[in-house]
């Protein structure tokens, strides 16, 4: 639950401008900025403060010099002893600030990060598919750690803490005298409105910068998780020339950003030491005109320069402002996408024994596709059985098998599990009685155990052993050199494939699932390792429903129900003999089957069992 909150806290609502958005991600932490609200302007009080006594102590001294007396000493002392003391006190209750501020902006920091990342593990299969991971990932993080940098360098010392110093040199300065004010600050709208005529283009370039270095971070990232294929067709130099080249054109944007920005420290110099000079010229004048003392000419000097010093830092606080918006944009974009695929208010949970499945009238295509993947599917499958889906690749098998997941929804017919439709269930819930076996088992750079383990939130090792037991796995695991505890490397990569496939069907058998999904799970494996998966897999199916996705017909052979794929759609359901007799498709893969097996000299007896299948045809 307190994630959920966190997460609430941390997602602003879509459509702001972007600087209240991150502003926005202070909102769970409202008291404790509002206490650091407080402490940044007692501070900011402090600051203005220690001018006017320097301006009684210098005024002190020249009164003394000119009537020869040293009666002001014990002033002097008491002046001294007091900016001392305020100016320690004031360094102290900055560096409490500052440490209260750098916690709240980290925890800020981490619950977006967090949100961003927990938005994007939640949303469609269709989004994922349409986007780099390494991107991402690197959008995240760089979107994170921007957000800290805006909102510390805002609460931090470069901009509020001056911006209220500034509100009170400038109540201070009216009071003392108006004509200063005026020379103070009549050159900052003109700066502003300089600044912000080339903020837009800055923006633009910040943007196009931005975008041009997540492309090396995703190129990076895409080379360096391939780099066993770079290897293997020796393209090591291209690779390398590719990625000088992304990062040459990133840095083309990025110099000519920084061109920019030092035409603009150029300006807002140009008027800071206007105003300088305008308020030591004018300050002198009044001096040497009797209408202000040299301790008031020494205030309004202090003074100028306590409101150019922070606004000196603009050229500074800016840039780092526009880059980091640039680099949150991405993130606050993954933050707020929305999800296609939702559950209901008061969504049901999946229970009960059973698991029957039904397709009625489902007809699917993908985003942006013209062609239906599937077209008017509609067959039903009793509880218990072992139904083998065969056809053509593309024909649409996996993607039925994603709509029962619920990883997409039809646009048209629905799913029915135990006659209810699976749309009136949480995912979750529906998704915790289902296991899937891919053609390529993915595993995490974890060990053994913890891969096996990954589908349940608490499991036994007992448990994971005997799961490995049944998927044909224990063997192996226990000849690695730590065991279960044994590393797998990046996607499994020092395991063979069919090693990996075994791991994956005791990651299922964990699960205990009612409804198990073999797709192409012996596919592209060698004699030995198809044999044990064969083993394992007739006895992971026993008691649960379960769906073979195949192109080889001895994968299927013992299956209960066949469902023929063709043209995106259903050409026949039935057994053996049925599909025999009724579906084109079915002998052709059948022929094809056979004719292929002879050039497996270990199947040939396979071969002979294959041929026996074939039924006789009337008049033969």
């Amino acid at each position: 639950m307190g994630n959920d909150v966190n997460a609430a806290s941390a997602s602003p609502a879509p459509g702001k401008w972007l600087g209240w958005k991150v502003l926005a991600l202070l909102n769970g932490h409202r008291r404790t900025v509002a206490a650091l609200s407080l402490l940044v302007c007692v501070t900011a009080a402090l600051d203005v403060a220690v001018p006017f006594i320097t301006r009684g102590v210098i005024d002190g001294v020249v009164r003394s010099l000119q009537s020869a007396k040293i009666d002001s000493l014990r002033s002097l002392l008491l002046a001294a002893g007091a900016i001392l003391g305020i100016t320690v006190l004031t360094r102290l209750l900055r560096s409490v600030y500052n440490y209260r501020l750098f916690r709240v902006m980290s925890r800020a920091e981490d619950e977006v990060k967090n949100a961003a990342f927990a938005n994007f593990l939640s949303l469609d299969t269709e989004y994922h598919g349409g986007v780099n991971t390494g991107e991402v990932i690197g959008a995240l993080d760089r979107g994170g750690t921007a957000s800290f940098v805006i909102l510390y360098e805002i609460f931090g010392q470069n901009l509020l803490p001056p911006t209220l110093v500034l509100l009170g040199v400038l109540t201070a300065l009216l009071m003392k005298n108006v004509w200063i004010a005026a020379i103070v600050f009549l050159p900052l709208p003109a700066y502003a409105i300089t600044v912000g005529r080339l903020s837009g283009r800055m923006h633009r370039l910040e943007y196009l910068i931005s975008h041009a270095f997540e492309r090396v971070t995703k190129e990076s990232f895409d080379i360096a998780s391939n780099v066993r294929v770079v290897k293997k067709f020796s393209r090591e130099r291209q690779e390398a020339r590719t990625q000088r080249d992304l990062l040459y054109r990133a840095r083309h944007h990025h110099y000519q950003g920084e061109r920019l920005w030092a035409f603009i420290e150029n300006v807002q110099s140009l008027f800071s030491t206007a105003g300088r000079v305008g308020v030591i010229a004018f300050g002198g004048f009044l001096v040497l005109t009797r209408r202000c003392s040299v301790g008031e000419y020494v205030l309004f000097i202090a003074m100028q320069d306590m409101v150019y010093g922070p606004i000196s830092q603009l050229s500074i606080i800016l840039p780092k402002l526009r880059r980091n918006l640039s680099r949150a944009e991405r993130m606050f974009e993954i933050l707020e996408q929305g999800r296609n695929v939702c559950d209901v208010p008061n969504a049901k949970r999946l229970t009960g024994p059973g698991r029957s499945v039904k397709f009625c009238n489902l007809s699917f295509k993908y985003a942006g596709a013209e062609q239906w993947t599937l077209r008017d599917v509609n067959f039903e499958i009793p509880a218990g059985s072992t139904v083998a889906l065969i056809g053509p690749s593309g024909s649409g098998k996996s993607t039925l098998m994603n709509l029962l997941q619920r990883l997409y929804d039809p646009q048209a017919g629905r799913v029915l599990i135990d006659g209810e439709d699976i749309r009136l269930m949480s995912q979750s819930s529906l998704r915790e009685q289902i296991s899937v076996v891919p053609q390529e088992v993915e595993l995490f750079s974890r060990s053994i155990l913890e891969n096996i383990g990954y589908g349940k939130d608490e499991v036994e090792r007992p448990a994971v052993e005997s799961a490995a037991r049944t998927a044909q796995a224990h063997e192996f695991i226990v000849r690695c050199e730590k065991g279960y505890d044994t590393q797998v490397g990046e996607r499994g990569m020092r395991l063979s494939g069919g090693e990996r496939q075994r791991l994956g069907i005791a990651r299922a058998v964990v699960r205990d699932p009612k409804i198990l999904i073999l797709d192409e799970a012996t596919s592209h494996l060698d004699n030995e390792s198809e044999r044990l998966i064969q083993v394992a897999m007739e006895e992971i199916t026993e008691g649960r429903t379960c769906f073979i996705i195949a192109h080889r017909l001895s994968t299927v052979r013992k299956a209960d129900i066949v469902v023929v794929f063709n043209n995106n759609t259903i050409e026949a359901v039935g057994t053996h003999d049925e599909l025999w007799h009724s579906s084109p498709t079915y002998r052709k893969l059948h022929g094809i089957h056979v004719a292929e097996m002879p050039k497996r000299p270990a199947v040939v007896k396979a071969v002979e069992e294959e041929r026996d299948l074939q039924p006789v045809a009337v008049g033969e």
